[in-house]
């Protein structure tokens, strides 16, 4: 521990919090201590502490002898015998080799220093920026980005800069190859792979693409992109400078790019995959009292995400008001935070205060994560040395890494096969289940927003000069009360300021702690809503009021006599527990009743209640005594059988929405030729046992977990979804009978 002074002061706060140090000053100086959690091999690839061995001698330029930004630019754009230079001819372009790497980056980081001189004497204003880089600019179609972020960076705000540059970068190249192609399939996932894909490498050349790569290429690179988006580099030693200079550079670079593509003709105008909305995850912004009732479902006309929200989870809805107050009384009050960080933090907040949550996410999504990683460490007691950038061969610790459910043998230093089974993660017992449950449904879960995943790697970047994701986006409100959460978690009284902090003025530490009860009592009712199991829930019941609707419009149809109303079947026989914590919403009594409430709100309340009655199903092993979804063993061959249900369910729902569709339809026509009345009342004839035969074999579904079972079950279901398109209504019966007959065998 006495090796590392991020471990050493994260122990020292638990000890504060737990005994009253009178050693105030000495514990103060103790926790402020700091240490730069990028290997030496890292630092010497990044940072500018050394360059009176490197010049512009080194680099294979004609006219270097100015030693001037000249040598390296010409109209802002790097020239091309710069990227010429940067390899020997037996190094290959895809190399993943270190010491390539290492030479090219000192070359690399004296270039980033004249573009930053070019940067100094000829943009001055946005405008410059613009007019400079304009065929470039109209070419990607993205003026709004870049003008921001030149407002920042003239602003001194390199550290958001110089993140959203890098990952609009990554986004570029991706959207090159979808012009290329039209398909996004064949993008890569990940952006060492991106840059050798064969088209950029036709495209841009060899020498450009080892260029690429040694800045943000490979872990054996210089890897900028990740080293800074992961959380490793500490603004504390990255501002101003180097950021400074790299903001210059990577914008160059990118316009480099956008130049290099559209001289060669091939891509006239870039074609943009979609960018990601952050809607839709979380709907309501008050709590929702038990008292509330049809009236409040009246009054807002709520669509079904947001009725469900309201009566599944709206007891757990964050406070509202004050978030950032109480950020800015709790910043300098925890060790959750590195305190030579609190610029940064500071700076993310006056980029909520001025409505800007983008802005402010992405600088806040890289310090949360190294202060992730440090108690992942901690509480795991894995080697110290994952703190920081790994050498060549090794893994970075990173965020989905940090919020496994259990710790790679590596990360102790021990061969995975001498042991077992591997170490449960400790940070689950750290956090409690509802902070978890919260983490893995922002970060994780693939329902989720995956908020870090998807701001890193570019995709929400066309909301960073919107108006529309602002503090009054809900997620806004998780994402924020999960900082506050966290931050009084690590509470301390001893404040850990620096010099030139920007101390909140004023003592609202009556109010606030007021608030932060507020703030425990939500995060303890809170659920997840992204787990696989609450989502194939929320399917289901989501199939369910399509049902009901189909009930509804055939039941408007048969009041005027012109229709007859089809008879319910004898229930089949299924094998169930008698017990309500295995009551399924697929039950055939309980469709039954269901078609007969008045309407959709009270449809999702009797399925919500009918829910929450269980117990955290559908796993083989669930511990009694779980009551948030991070604390259920769930395997990955649950993942499966849930996945394969909640596909099922899917399937059945589009069904459903169909034959609703034909209702409306029917039910809206003025006159029907004899021979639509006739097939109109056969299917009146079999509604209700067609819907009883779906029923059964979504509920039979339920309970098994054999392969070829479920495979039947889904084959009906298609055959199903079929001749209700087809109006083969009476063929539904014979896929039934086959149906059953699986059964008989399968199970």
């Amino acid at each position: 521990m006495k090796t590392n002074s991020l471990i050493a002061s994260f122990w020292l706060g638990k000890e504060l919090q737990s005994n009253d140090i009178a050693r105030n000053e000495e514990i103060k100086a103790t926790l402020n201590k700091w240490q730069s959690c990028l290997s030496l091999r890292v630092r010497q690839l990044l940072l500018f502490e050394d360059e009176s061995n490197i010049s512009l001698k080194e680099l294979v330029l004609s006219d270097n002898k100015n030693n001037s930004s000249s040598a390296i630019c010409e109209k802002g754009l790097i020239k091309e015998s710069v990227f010429v230079g940067l390899r020997n001819d037996d190094v290959p372009y895809d190399t993943l080799e270190a010491e390539p790497f290492t030479k090219a980056s000192n070359i690399i980081k004296v270039i980033a220093r004249q573009i930053s001189n070019f940067f100094d004497f000829n943009i001055i204003s946005t405008n410059d920026f613009l007019n400079l880089y304009n065929d470039e600019l109209k070419w990607y179609e993205n003026y709004d980005v870049y003008k921001k972020c030149i407002e920042l960076y003239l602003e001194e705000d390199y550290f958001t800069v110089l993140l959203i540059v890098i990952s609009n970068l990554e986004r570029i190249f991706g959207d090159i190859i979808y012009s290329l192609y039209n398909d996004t399939s064949i993008i890569p996932s990940l952006l060492r792979d991106i840059l050798i894909a064969p088209s950029l490498v036709s495209l841009f050349g060899e020498d450009m693409i080892f260029f690429l790569r040694c800045v943000i290429g490979p872990p054996s690179s210089m890897n900028l992109r990740n080293v800074i988006w992961h959380g490793f580099i500490n603004p504390h030693e990255f501002l101003p400078i180097p950021a400074k200079l790299y903001c210059a550079f990577m914008l160059t670079v990118t316009m480099n790019v956008c130049n290099i593509v559209r001289n060669k003709g091939v891509i006239v105008l870039l074609k943009k995959r979609n960018g990601m909305s952050l809607d839709g995850y979380y709907y309501l912004t008050q709590r929702v009292d038990k008292t509330d009732d049809m009236h409040t479902y009246d009054s807002i006309k709520e669509d079904f995400a947001q009725i469900y929200e309201r009566l599944m989870y709206g007891h757990a809805i964050p406070p509202q008001g004050s978030h950032l107050l109480i950020l800015e009384t709790l910043l300098f009050r925890n060790f959750f935070v590195i305190s030579q960080s609190h610029s940064a933090w500071l700076r993310s907040f006056h980029h909520l205060s001025n409505d800007q949550v983008l802005l402010s996410f992405i600088l806040i999504l890289p310090l949360l994560e190294h202060c992730l990683r440090r108690i992942y460490v901690c509480v795991n007691n894995v080697q110290y040395h994952r703190m920081s950038t790994m050498e060549v061969g090794e893994y970075f610790l990173t965020l989905d890494i940090i919020l496994e459910e259990k710790v790679d043998w590596a990360f102790f230093g021990v061969e995975e096969e001498k042991k077992d089974e591997e170490q449960m993660n400790e940070i689950y017992s750290e956090f409690g289940g509802s902070i978890m449950d919260l983490l893995l449904d922002l970060f994780v879960h693939a329902d989720g927003p995956r908020l870090r995943d998807r701001v890193a790697h570019g995709e929400t970047n066309h909301l960073v000069s919107s108006e529309s994701f602002n503090l009054s986006n809900p997620l806004c409100n998780y994402f924020l009360g999960l900082l506050i959460v966290l931050w009084n978690k690590y509470k301390i009284n001893i404040p850990l300021t620096h010099q030139g902090d920007n101390i909140i003025k004023g003592d609202c530490q009556s109010s606030t702690t007021s608030e932060i009860k507020l703030y425990e009592s939500w995060i303890s009712n809170y659920r997840s809503r992204f787990h696989p199991i609450p989502m194939l829930w929320k399917e289901s019941v989501r199939m369910i009021t399509n049902v009901w609707k189909c009930w509804n419009v055939y039941r408007e149809m048969t009041k005027t006599g012109r229709f007859m109303m089809g008879n319910w079947i004898e229930p089949f026989r299924v094998m169930k527990s008698d017990t309500p914590e295995d009551s399924s919403l697929f039950d055939q009594g309980f469709l039954q009743n269901i078609v007969e409430v008045a309407n959709i709100f009270k449809v999702v309340q009797e399925c919500c209640t009918r829910l929450n009655k269980r117990k955290l199903g559908g796993t083989k092993h669930v511990d009694d005594n779980s009551i948030y979804w991070s604390q259920i063993k769930f395997t990955k061959d649950d993942a499966k059988v849930i996945n394969f249900r909640r596909g099922v369910i899917k399937k059945a729902n589009a069904g459903v929405e169909k034959l609703h569709s034909i209702l409306i339809t029917l039910h809206s026509s003025n006159s029907l030729s004899s021979r639509k009345r006739k097939n109109t009342q056969s299917l009146f004839n079999l509604f209700p046992s067609m819907f009883q035969q779906l029923y059964f074999a979504l509920l039979t579904l339920e309970q098994t977990r054999n392969q070829k079972s479920m495979l039947s079950k889904l084959v009906f279901v298609e055959r199903w979804n079929g001749f209700c398109v087809e109006g083969n209504w009476k063929d539904i019966n014979g896929a039934f009978e086959e149906l059953l007959n699986h059964s008989k065998t399968d199970d």
